[in-house]
């Protein structure tokens, strides 16, 4: 016997105000700290080297979370770097206040530094998510029209490619026309695929390696730098490429349409949703949509690039420019 199937309904999100229960909670219990560690720093009297540690860490928790409640409230993107201030300010300063303050037996130094590192984690990790989303929401728009701005420029460029340099490469190094096209159409139906619920890919990177990239690489590809020398995931290499011009551009628009739809259709359900750069790790929607930008940026170089250079007989490796 073959039981039906059920169709569960998606859980309603309830709200208040225009936003989500859990995120008022969370914005209310931000309030209370901050004011209460403000509170607190105003009527302390430091002379000690350790009370003048904890009072600045009792202003540090108060100052950063105040400002992630207007950060998270206007959707700006310094409310990340001022949650991992109050997290690190939540850690330290209560048990520092017990031991160097209060006198308190280990025990309790040990129960308070406990209770600031989950307090810190637990902040971080929902901050993130409440921030993420407001920036996506906030930002969405902009991005959709500088994609749009940089997927002309590179169909317009596209159609100047004549049919007989459409499949050749410029050098042993460098892609095709087709296989450039190919390529920008294969990351679209990855991050499409990942938005859908599918296999991400693979990080690359170990983790101090990722966090250095994360830290000093990835705020200058956003901001437009050249992109590093480095091999495309295995998924995103080209094959053989469109057979044409034409084909291409028809591809590259298609899988683009229905990338941004899948995107977008995240953006709406799930704002705080990340997906996975190989190299960068867990990405926020907003900024998958900023590196999409400058990819296409970037690869739109090398096709202006190639289509200057006169074209090479020899068959390149597989590899990415």
């Amino acid at each position: 016997m073959r039981w039906p199937r059920v169709r569960i309904p998606p859980l309603r999100e309830w709200t208040l105000f225009g936003r989500p229960i859990g995120e008022c909670l969370y914005l209310g219990a931000m309030a209370f700290l901050g004011a209460n560690a403000l509170q607190q720093a105003s009527s302390r009297a430091a002379s000690t080297e350790i009370e003048w540690t904890v009072l600045a860490g009792q202003l540090a928790i108060g100052s950063t979370a105040l400002g992630v409640i207007l950060a998270t409230l206007l959707g700006r993107v310094i409310g990340l770097r001022l949650l991992w201030l109050f997290g690190v300010a939540v850690c330290f300063t209560p048990p520092l206040a017990a031991w160097g303050l209060a006198g308190a037996p280990s025990y309790d130094v040990f129960l308070a530094s406990l209770g600031g590192l989950l307090l810190g984690i637990a902040a971080v990790w929902y901050g993130r998510r409440r921030l993420h989303a407001a920036i996506t929401r906030r930002l969405w728009p902009r991005l959709l029209a500088l994609h749009d701005a940089a997927a002309s420029d590179f169909v317009q460029t596209v159609g100047d490619v004549s049919p007989s340099r459409w499949s050749q490469r410029p050098s042993s190094e460098a892609w095709s026309p087709a296989e450039i096209t190919e390529h920008l159409a294969r990351t679209y139906s990855q991050y499409a695929g990942e938005a859908r619920g599918k296999n991400a890919l693979r990080i690359r990177l170990r983790l101090p390696q990722r966090a250095l990239a994360r830290a000093f690489v990835k705020p200058r590809l956003l901001a437009g730098a050249p992109f590093p020398k480095a091999r495309a995931p295995r998924a995103l290499l080209p094959v053989s490429g469109p057979a044409t011009p034409a084909d291409g551009a028809a591809l590259f628009r298609a899988t683009g349409a229905g990338c941004l739809r899948d995107l977008g259709l995240l953006a709406e359900r799930r704002p705080h949703r990340e997906l996975v750069h190989p190299y960068l790790g867990a990405l926020p929607l907003y900024e998958v949509v900023q590196f999409a930008v400058q990819h296409i940026r970037h690869h739109h170089r090398q096709l202006q690039a190639a289509l200057a250079e006169a074209p090479s007989p020899e068959p390149a490796d597989d590899q990415s420019p």
